[in-house]
């Protein structure tokens, strides 16, 4: 039997495309949902961008599951993104942040009460960041504060690339975290490329989907993401899309 998930892509694929220009590649491809990252629209936008960059995704007939991943340095900084990811229309917030700022999580936790919205935390590792300390990169890291705040609405981002970066096995991050799991960014990391596409190196994407299916309640898109040279964006999204799918139909 296959498995009910749509397939979205973090728009991060496309860093140096505009918005336009990005719903326009995206239609090739077929994927009609965007976790939105901050870059392409953002709260500190104009109005007049703001405006015009929603009426581009309705246009596209391309729905904002996601906007993130944020960055957050201190409660305060967390409000004007919940509010603006609620204006898009969006299910969920992805963001980073130090993993012992609990201030951070419990404002976190009240915006999400606020704005009918999931909050996901997002792992990353080595890549991005020298400092792991601020940062989630491991299981131990997000069990911590998940356990500590208990929320049906807190839960994890799982970028499956970052934590195998980390020598973490994204099919223990399931079966450990699955029913924390809100969202799932879906990348790989392979001798060619840091950041790759699912299935290119590490991850067994068919396997991975079907522990989601054992041991999460997933209800967002699965969401493809790597950092690859711009000329092979659209393309390796292609690939992408066809990879997942299999896995989906199997």
């Amino acid at each position: 039997m296959s498995s009910d998930y749509d397939i979205g892509v973090q728009s991060v694929v496309f860093r140096d495309f505009s918005l336009v220009d990005l719903l326009a590649e995206l239609d090739e491809t077929g994927v009609t949902h965007l976790e939105l990252w901050g870059h392409h629209l953002a709260p500190d936008h104009d109005d007049g961008a703001v405006a015009a960059g929603l009426d581009a995704l309705d246009a596209a007939d391309v729905s904002v599951c996601g906007y993130g991943v944020v960055d957050l340095e201190s409660p305060g900084e967390a409000r004007e993104h919940a509010a603006f990811a609620d204006r898009l229309g969006a299910e969920y917030l992805t963001v980073n942040y130090p993993p012992a700022a609990d201030p951070i999580t419990e404002e976190l936790v009240a915006l999400a009460d606020e704005f009918g919205l999931d909050v996901a935390i997002h792992n990353y590792s080595s890549v991005h960041h020298d400092d792991l300390s601020r940062v989630f990169s491991t299981i131990d890291d997000v069990r911590g504060v998940l356990d500590r705040y208990d929320h049906d609405r807190l839960g994890l981002c799982a970028d499956t690339g970052h934590f195998l970066v980390e020598d973490v096995r994204p099919d223990d991050v399931v079966r450990d975290l699955g029913d924390r799991i809100v969202a799932c960014h879906l990348k790989d990391t392979s001798e060619a490329e840091i950041e790759d596409v699912p299935g290119a190196g590490q991850l067994d994407v068919a396997s991975f989907v079907g522990l989601l299916d054992d041991h999460a309640d997933l209800a967002a898109p699965l969401v493809i993401e790597y950092e690859l040279p711009q000329d092979r964006a659209t393309d390796a999204l292609r690939e992408a899309v066809a990879t997942v799918q299999r896995a989906l139909d199997d």
